[in-house]
């Protein structure tokens, strides 16, 4: 039952991944006109992946010269190659991040060194707490729940948690929000680093889907709850950073221990792992992001690839499985190779598509900090978290209504106010709704009542794109007062009108033509 609901989720995330990439090209194709099609990054991501899903498969089963490498002479030195591939994609990703003040690299590097010389002790540390203590793993849940919070996440959270703390006390980079999800996160892959080469070594590398997706991430994870805690205190200036830390570092512990108690012991339901890793995957989306748009040196008009961001780390993590899938053929042969691939490949692709797709879920508010909170239906965290629009600030637009829309209206003060060009300011936040820009005409946009010079603007919810040829609807909504914008989010009410304008970025605009002698172009 649990091998069919996996093949369930795996066909709607290849779907999903199907459809997204569908959009995401066009939205390519739309924003940059100019560029020739075969060179567009999101096309040649296409023919990487491509790549990388038929050339190794390919190799195994014409090949026929597997088993050519000594497993003792060999099996280590793939631990070791891999469990770095592992960490460095998602110090890669971190680092794509970290937009507003880059990151040193030696100070990142001098923390992920640290977390692997700390991690070497714990073994010895677990031993020695172990004989203090009296405390085993017997299988009774609440005992090993109680041992897995005091000694593993307790041990292997303080492990990481110290070369955050060297950086913090003895220099000056950690200087941003950010940085602290930052090197902690950081210093949690220096520990899987180590972690990982064990237990890809003890498994012949066919762990490799689980340490790259689930262990390394879940580290970064729990690690980032300290930090999160600790830049959350410092930035609105509370007097109890060090209480909040030690709290942080305990909720840490726990959530480590929660993730670990299900596997312990078998017959334990696993699959609780599963589920309460999903839930934490969409607390650390929000965490991550609620630190960015906090940065003093923040940059509202900043504009990410993001979409890229997705199809990155697909890339990435399956050149790894597709290394460990080739490793095991050179070392094992073909038939370990290939029931390595057919065991994890379904778990492989389950959560990567859920991690790429939810890790790519990034925008801009500067100021705003959104409620830590999952999805109240438990069937939604086997999902990925839904990505906002591209990203439009900075932009100038013209909006208007064609002529076949006003014949339905009965608004001569907005007839009379467009068409009219403006700038979509920034991404602000009303009603919850992280989809709204404001909108500043290039004239005064006189309604006859309300603010004129300032405006709410979203896309329809049917489009996620404004192109650069053609027009799209998007609504309009209008200040009854002054309008007043508190970190990121409009304060009290504004008023929407009932018809949808229609806008078009203005680099690409037809000299002179008004929207209604377009016809049909883009207006459907």
């Amino acid at each position: 039952m649990e091998l069919v609901m996996q093949g369930l989720v795996a066909l709607a995330l290849i779907v999903l991944y199907i459809g997204q990439y569908g959009t995401d090209i066009s939205a390519a194709r739309r924003l940059d006109t100019n560029a020739p099609w075969y060179r567009l990054p999101i096309l040649r991501a296409l023919w990487v992946f491509m790549v990388l899903l038929v050339v190794p498969p390919l190799a195994v089963g014409l090949g026929g010269f597997g088993a050519v490498l000594p497993v003792d002479g060999w099996l280590l030195g793939f631990s070791v190659l891999i469990a770095g591939l592992i960490s460095y994609t998602w110090y890669r990703y971190l680092s794509w991040l970290d937009v507003y003040e880059p990151e040193k690299r030696w100070a990142m590097l001098l923390v992920v060194v640290l977390s692997s010389i700390s991690t070497l002790f714990v073994p010895d540390l677990y031993r020695i707490l172990e004989s203090a203590t009296g405390m085993v793993l017997d299988g009774e849940f609440w005992n090993d729940l109680f041992y897995s919070f005091t000694i593993i996440g307790g041990l292997e959270e303080l492990a990481k948690l110290i070369p955050y703390l060297i950086v913090l006390r003895f220099t000056q980079r950690i200087n941003e929000p950010y940085d602290h999800l930052l090197y902690l996160s950081l210093s949690a892959l220096g520990f899987a680093f180590v972690e990982n080469i064990m237990y890809l070594y003890s498994s012949g590398l066919t762990a490799v889907a689980g340490r790259a997706l689930y262990a390394s991430v879940a580290h970064m994870c729990f690690s980032s709850i300290i930090g999160y805690g600790v830049a959350l205190s410092l930035y609105r200036g509370t007097t109890n950073t060090f209480l909040v830390g030690v709290l942080m570092y305990l909720l840490a512990s726990l959530a480590h221990a929660f993730y670990d108690v299900w596997l312990l012991t078998p017959g334990r339901p696993t699959v609780l792992t599963t589920i309460f890793f999903l839930g934490t995957i969409q607390l650390w989306v929000i965490m991550k992001n609620n630190l960015i748009n906090l940065s003093p040196f923040a940059e509202p008009h900043r504009k990410l690839r993001s979409t890229m961001f997705r199809y990155r780390i697909i890339n990435a993590m399956l050149s790894i499985f597709m290394l460990a899938f080739v490793a095991i053929f050179l070392m094992a042969g073909s038939e370990r190779a290939w029931g390595m691939l057919a065991g994890k490949a379904l778990t492989m692709i389950v959560m990567l598509l859920i991690l790429a797709f939810s890790f790519g879920n990034y925008h801009i508010i500067p100021g705003y900090v959104a409620r830590l909170r999952v999805s109240r239906n438990p069937a939604r965290w086997f999902m990925p978290i839904a990505t906002l629009g591209a990203e439009f600030s900075g932009m100038r637009v013209r909006i208007d209504i064609p002529e076949r829309g006003w014949k339905k209206l009965d608004l001569p003060e907005l007839r009379r106010a467009l068409p009219v060009m403006g700038l979509l300011e920034r991404r602000v936040v009303y009603a919850g709704d992280a989809d709204w820009y404001l909108f500043r005409p290039e004239r005064r946009l006189d309604l006859g009542h309300g603010f004129a010079e300032l405006f709410l603007m979203k896309l329809d919810a049917e489009v996620d794109t404004i192109p650069s040829d053609g027009y799209v609807r998007m609504a309009l909504a209008r200040f009854d007062g002054t309008p007043r914008i508190v970190d990121g989010e409009v304060q009290g009410r504004v008023h929407l009108f009932g018809p949808r304008v229609f806008a078009q970025l203005i680099p690409n605009m037809h000299g002179g033509e008004r929207l209604a002698g377009l016809g049909g172009h883009g207006l459907n």
